[in-house]
């Protein structure tokens, strides 16, 4: 008789959207895996959305499919996206104790798929305590520049998506089920609600760079070395030459591109000792109006500017009231190496590649 999967609580694991569900936390199993990619290549009605792996140790797996046809894959774990090519998806299943997992069938629309594609694959602008920005300012630096963006926002280990077409707030997709939705407001009025709730901590993601990548591999698996890939077989069985899909079959939103560079600033002193900011360059850093807002009195409101020049990170004095140092040396301009410690006002921040 074989082995009942461990039970772990909802509480445990992460939770992502889950637009519309149409198989729930059953058991692992081939004919399962196998009835659900018949579901999802089905002629009549491919089918967009995500087959969700969750193992005992509350590690989520995806497998996104986009009109029927595999297109990416990932894992979320401790607090980490990861993106995966879709046989490394196979790999880790095959090693991760597979009978012991539920698995999910999810259908989402272009714009779910989209967001939670990012979420896996791309750095954030800004990751932050939502007490620690001015979000309102961002909202507002998304309007003027008119483009699509995507601001996400995570309590209690709940992510929930807020996406911006053309620089407005356009869709939300919860999955905090304990939230509840206010009649008569904006998106954007509403993400505020929900970003500043009394007594609880809500940290943003901020998504500026809308590019999402396919799976180098998504189009080299016919249906049958899918499933041995998933659950077990001969995984070189059954490969095909990749499938050209015409671009007017994938969304124009789905598309590749090089990644922007990011580094990752850790607050050694200072009234946010301990935080840990991810951004994208160029990034502005003082007190107001900035891609990176400090809590300090003595930083600038513009205070100075990280960005890349000639090919190196470089930090670039805004003409700030009390200077920038770097490793203790006061700057103007100044390249800067891995563990360089950065000095704005009584703020020291230690520099480290993402």
């Amino acid at each position: 008789m074989g082995q009942l999967p461990a039970i772990h609580s909802a509480m445990d694991s992460y939770q992502f959207p889950e637009q519309k569900i149409l198989c729930s936390e059953k058991p692992f199993s081939r004919d399962l895996i196998s009835a659900l990619l018949a579901q999802v290549s089905s002629p009549d009605s491919p089918l967009t959305g995500y087959i969700k792996f969750v193992g005992s140790d509350a590690t989520i797996y995806f497998l996104f499919f986009l009109k029927g046809s595999p297109y990416a894959a990932g894992r979320y774990a401790g607090g980490k996206p990861v993106s995966y090519t879709i046989r490394e998806l196979g790999a880790h299943l095959s090693t991760s104790a597979a009978e012991s997992m539920t698995v999910t069938l999810c259908q989402t629309d272009p714009v779910l798929l989209k967001c939670m594609l990012l979420f896996l694959q791309e750095e954030p602008a800004i990751k932050a305590p939502t007490s620690m920005i001015d979000l309102e300012y961002i909202v507002r630096q998304i309007g003027e520049g008119g483009a699509h963006a995507l601001i996400t926002l995570c309590r209690e280990r709940t992510f929930n998506f807020f996406f911006f077409k053309d620089g407005r707030a356009a869709t939300v997709h919860y999955s905090d089920l304990e939230f509840e939705r206010p009649e008569g407001m904006t998106v954007d009025e509403e993400m505020l609600l929900y970003a500043f709730q009394p007594g609880a901590k809500v940290e943003i993601y901020v998504f500026r760079d809308m590019v999402t990548e396919e799976a180098g591999d998504a189009g080299l698996l016919d249906s049958s070395a899918l499933l041995d890939l998933l659950a077990g077989g001969d995984q070189k069985a059954g490969e095909v030459e990749p499938k050209a899909l015409p671009e007017a079959e994938k969304t124009g939103m789905l598309r590749q591109r090089s990644k922007l560079p990011t580094v990752v600033l850790n607050v050694e002193t200072g009234s946010q000792q301990g935080e840990r900011f991810t951004v994208t360059l160029p990034c502005t850093i003082g007190r107001r109006d900035c891609d990176l807002i400090l809590n300090d009195g003595q930083i600038s409101r513009l205070h100075a500017e990280l960005k890349i020049l000639e090919n190196k990170l470089v930090i670039e004095d805004q003409g700030s009231t009390n200077g920038t140092q770097v490793n203790g040396e006061s700057i103007t301009t100044k390249k800067l190496s891995p563990r360089d410690v950065i000095t704005l006002g009584e703020t020291n921040l230690r520099i480290t590649p993402a």
